[in-house]
């Protein structure tokens, strides 16, 4: 699928995208696009095309065929809804709050993710300067589930779960629904909208395929909307850097609760441990030092909490599939 796929660059009507052309239908998605890591670079971000369309009331297709110019970071907030993205081509490193997936040929989610904002979040994605990605991503709004009728417990329990992640891995059909989405006929725009519309129906009938009947989850016992507002702030805060060095008691006196209550409820905004999601951010922090220059290997590794440049090096290479050498060549 990915190493027999055309060039999506081989055409001359690609073109080099600055941040306005980036953001002129962002309402559609959300609002608030930023560069959450790294220098804003002038002029030109991307060289490709992005098309943003509602083919019908929350019902939102977003496709993608570009090259990235720089190195950085970008993130935006959502709106809820259904998330279903499929990489076509290329790779890619994006997280939909505290949600992160790699997706590529070689990558662990492989080619999609299906994903459920029950509520707005940010989403990320991690720019790689060269690193070309093909990509279409719906959206499923609150108001296109209401049209549409659907009446399925599991459809109904995975919506209401924030950051809920469907274990669903496309068909060959579905990949090549992606691909036709990806770059469609040319057809006068009522009709192409149709056939759009057409095919986004048919990707989503099977994704929504993978929760649908399934049973629903169990409340989260003992975690109110206060306290999941504690530990989201609390998830920043190790984002930030702020809780570097600090051991699990700390960070628990530092969100007032207990070490246990942490532990315990954590991973509902984390996605894993406390101690492995402080690991985690703190490695992605030295990989960018690296690729910024800021940083040679052995600082690279104080910075991520690696007394050996060895151990960093493992750790970085199981991670990121990478050496921290490469990443500071990059």
């Amino acid at each position: 699928m990915f190493e027999n796929s055309p060039d999506p660059f081989a055409s001359g009507s690609r073109e080099r995208l600055d941040m306005s052309a980036l953001t002129r239908d962002l309402h559609l998605l959300g609002d608030d696009w930023r560069i959450a890591a790294g220098a804003r670079p002038p002029g030109a971000l991307l060289h490709g095309s992005v098309h943003t369309e509602e083919l019908r009331p929350g019902l939102v297709l977003y496709r993608t065929a570009v090259r990235d110019l720089h190195s950085l970071r970008t993130s935006n907030l959502l709106h809820p809804g259904l998330k279903l993205c499929v990489l076509v081509q290329g790779s890619s490193e994006l997280a939909y709050g505290a949600r992160g997936f790699a997706l590529g040929p070689q990558a662990a989610h492989g080619a999609a993710v299906l994903v459920n904002l029950a509520e707005p979040d940010r989403f990320v994605r991690q720019w790689r300067r060269g690193r070309s990605e093909r990509k279409v991503t719906l959206t499923l709004r609150p108001e296109w589930f209401a049209a549409a009728g659907l009446e399925d417990a599991g459809i109904d329990a995975f919506r209401r779960e924030h950051l809920a992640v469907a274990p669903w891995r496309p068909s060959a059909r579905a990949l090549a629904l992606a691909a036709q989405l990806a770059s469609p006929p040319p057809l006068p725009p009522g009709l192409q909208r149709l056939w759009l519309e057409s095919r986004c129906l048919d990707l989503a009938g099977e994704a929504l395929g993978a929760v649908a009947g399934a049973a629903p989850p169990a409340p989260a016992a003992g975690l109110d909307a206060r306290g999941l507002r504690r530990l989201r702030a609390l998830r920043d805060f190790l984002d930030s850097g702020g809780a570097d060095g600090m051991g699990l008691a700390q960070i628990a006196r530092h969100a007032g609760m207990s070490a246990a209550h942490l532990q315990r409820h954590f991973p509902k905004v984390g996605g894993t441990s406390v101690i492995d999601y402080l690991r985690v951010a703190r490695l992605q922090r030295a990989r960018e030092a690296l690729e910024r220059g800021d940083a040679d290997v052995a600082a690279a590794a104080l910075l991520a909490g690696y007394r050996s440049p060895a151990n960093f090096a493992t750790a970085f290479r199981r991670r990121f599939g990478m050496t921290p050498r490469q990443a500071r060549s990059s």
